[in-house]
C-alpha cells in the first residue's frame, strides 16, 4: 500500500493496487484510521530533519500522506467500498475532518451521493458547502476525477489526490440550484459563495435562486451573490 503512495499513478502502482482489491473489505479499519491521522509537532519536526540528511533512510509517513494512501486505496476500490460509506459519513461530525470524510466519499463514487446529500443538510455550513462541491463531481455534468498528478511532496492532499476545480464543477453546482432538495440547493449556493474569485460564477442562477420559495436558500444565494459580485447583487436589490 505504501508504493501506492509513492508511485501512484505509474509504474510499481498496479502491483499495490491489485493487493488492495484482493485485501477488499479488510482494509477497511486501516483505511479509517488513516484518515483520522492527525500529526505531533515532534514527528512533523523529526520527519523533516530526516528528510534533509542521508544517514538515515528511514522516513515517518504523515498524516497528510497516509490521508493520501488512503483516498487511492478506496479509488482502486470503487463500489466494493461501498460498505465503508456510513463510517466515513461519521467522520464528518469529527472536527477539521470535512475535507477528509468528502474526498474519501468522491473516491468511493457514485454510491457516495445519498451521504454527500444527507450531508447538505448538515449545521456546520463549512461542511455543507464541501459536501455540495463534492456532489457537484459526481452528480450528472460535474468534473468527475481529474488524471493530473502531484507528487507526493505537495503539501496538500486533496490536489494530490485530484480532487481539483473545473468549470463544469461550477456548472454543475449552479444547476444544482435547482435541484429538488432544498438543503443541495443551499448548500449549493453555500459553495458557489465559498468558492468566490476562484472560478466564474453561474450569475444568473444564483440571482434566479434569490426568489427560491425556501428562505435559507435564497438568503445563501444573496449571501454567495453578495460575496461573488457586489454589482449583479445591487442591481438584484440586494444591499
Amino acid at each position: 500500500m505504501a508504493e501506492l503512495g509513492r508511485s501512484w499513478p505509474g509504474q510499481g502502482s498496479e502491483q499495490s493496487a491489485q493487493a488492495i482489491r484482493e485485501i477488499g473489505t479488510n482494509a477497511f479499519p486501516y483505511l479509517i484510521t488513516a484518515l483520522k491521522a492527525s500529526d505531533r509537532a515532534f514527528t512533523v519536526k523529526l520527519d523533516g530533519l530526516l528528510r534533509r540528511q542521508n544517514l538515515i533512510k528511514f522516513q515517518f509517513r504523515t498524516a497528510d500522506e497516509k490521508r493520501d494512501i488512503a483516498y487511492k486505496a478506496l479509488l482502486v476500490m470503487g463500489p466494493k467500498a461501498k460498505s465503508a460509506i456510513p463510517e466515513v459519513g461519521r467522520l464528518l461530525e469529527e472536527k477539521d475532518l470535512a475535507v477528509t470524510a468528502t474526498t474519501a466519499l468522491f473516491a468511493i463514487g457514485k454510491d457516495s451521493i445519498p451521504e454527500l446529500v444527507h450531508a447538505c443538510s448538515h449545521t456546520n455550513p463549512s461542511v455543507r458547502a464541501q459536501a455540495a462541491f463534492v456532489l457537484s463531481k459526481l452528480m450528472p455534468g460535474g468534473g468527475g476525477y481529474t488524471t493530473s498528478y502531484v507528487p507526493v511532496g505537495s503539501t496538500n492532499a486533496v490536489s494530490r489526490f485530484g480532487l481539483t476545480l473545473s468549470d463544469d464543477d461550477i456548472t454543475a453546482l449552479g444547476s444544482n440550484l435547482s435541484d429538488p432538495r432544498p438543503a443541495v440547493r443551499r448548500a449549493s449556493a453555500e459553495a458557489l459563495g465559498w468558492l468566490s474569485g476562484i472560478a466564474p460564477p453561474p450569475i444568473a442562477a444564483l440571482v434566479k435562486a434569490l426568489e427560491d420559495p425556501d428562505k435559507e436558500v435564497s438568503k445563501a444565494a444573496a449571501d454567495a451573490l453578495k460575496a461573488i459580485d457586489p454589482a449583479a447583487a445591487k442591481k438584484a436589490g440586494l444591499k
